[in-house]
Order: structure tokens, then C-alpha cells, then sequence
């Protein structure tokens, strides 16, 4: 599978689900000078988006699916956080961010925290040693959602120790449940993106 880079989009998207009937505008999704996909705003909070970045609260859905239930994907992610803040990856949901598998990456003055959440259930936070939350971070994260639980794996991503030995956090059986479907997105709270990409899975299971 080949990498796929899913930068960031212009402004003026459409809600990706608004009324009871779930329809999606496409009149308004227009695709920035960087972007190679595009996202729809699931909610638009405070969110200031251009071709480069996005910055606030508020969450967004990508609009090219995840290669199937049963994938194991690699994402990369960017960004820096305000004290307080977090970035929350979404995978295997819904188009409205529902019934994934969440990896929460949070900012408590200079430590980089992380917990994991589905079904309704999370886990307990866990510190990610060796990152400064201060600053920029650039984080890998694995997601195989053909294990039931998924199975999730947390790297520094601008390390290029990948074993998973190296991994920050490795859940194993540790997560909480499963995504359950094919959409993935993100959550911002007092965030300010500037790339998520996905690849093939950094690490593979030994048959």
C-alpha cells in the first residue's frame, strides 16, 4: 500500500452530517494549494484553517476512508498544543467521529500525556517520556484494528526508532475496544495542526 498524505485543506468546508437526514454539502469543499485530500468540519468551534495548518477547537473529518474495517494504519501528526490542550486522533469511526478507537495526546505544562478510548471507556493517562510538550511535537502512531481489542502503538515520530520496543506507549490488550468503522479524523482542543499523514504500519506482527 502506498503512502497516502492527507495534508491540510483550505477553508470554507461543509458540515460533513448536519440535519436528521445525514446528507453531506459538497458545494463548499474546496481543496488547498498543499492538500492532496480534503476534510469536512464535523464541529467548526473556534477552528482558523488555511492551506497550511489548523488551529483552535473544533473537529474535522478526512473524506477519503481508511483502506477497511480490518486495516492497520500508520498515522504522523504535527502539532503543538496550549497548556491544556490536546489533539485527539479518531480512527475507524463513523463520518461523525462515533464509534472509533481514540488515541488522545494531552499537554500538561511540559509533559506529553496519552490515553486511549472506545466503546464508551477509556484508559488511564500515561505519560510519553522523552517528549517535550512545550514545543513542537511530531508523533507516529499505529492503529491495527484487524486485533480485537486494536491494537495501538505510540513512537516518537521525529525519531526513526519504530521496533516495538521503542514504542512510548504499546497497548497489546490494553485498549479499550475497537473501531467500528472506516472514517478517521481529528479533535482539537487549544491545538494548532500542521500535517497528518498515513503510511503502512510501522511495526508488523511475527507470524
Amino acid at each position: 500500500m502506498k503512502s497516502k498524505i492527507f495534508a491540510l485543506s483550505l477553508a470554507t468546508l461543509a458540515l460533513f452530517g448536519c440535519g436528521k437526514d445525514d446528507k453531506k454539502d459538497t458545494a463548499g469543499l474546496v481543496e488547498g494549494i498543499l492538500a492532496s485530500k480534503s476534510y469536512y468540519l464535523v464541529d467548526a468551534g473556534t477552528l482558523e484553517r488555511t492551506d497550511s495548518q489548523i488551529k483552535g477547537t473544533g473537529s474535522v473529518v478526512f473524506v477519503s476512508p481508511l483502506d477497511g474495517l480490518d486495516a492497520k494504519t500508520n498515522y504522523n501528526l504535527t502539532f503543538t498544543l496550549e497548556d491544556g490542550g490536546s489533539v485527539e486522533l479518531v480512527a475507524h469511526s463513523d463520518s461523525t467521529l462515533s464509534k472509533g478507537v481514540s488515541v488522545v495526546l494531552s499537554r500538561a505544562g511540559s509533559v506529553l500525556n496519552a490515553k486511549l478510548k472506545a466503546d464508551g471507556t477509556e484508559t488511564e493517562t500515561k505519560v510519553l517520556g522523552g517528549i517535550t510538550a512545550s514545543g513542537v511535537a511530531k508523533i507516529s502512531i499505529d492503529v491495527h484494528n484487524d486485533e480485537n481489542p486494536s491494537h495501538i502503538l505510540i513512537w516518537d515520530g521525529a525519531g526513526d526508532a519504530f521496533a516495538e520496543d521503542d514504542a512510548l506507549l504499546n497497548s497489546e490488550a490494553e485498549t479499550p475496544g475497537q473501531g467500528k468503522s472506516t472514517a478517521w479524523g481529528l479533535v482539537l482542543t487549544k491545538a494548532t495542526l500542521t500535517a497528518a499523514t498515513l503510511a503502512e504500519p510501522k511495526f508488523v506482527e511475527p507470524e
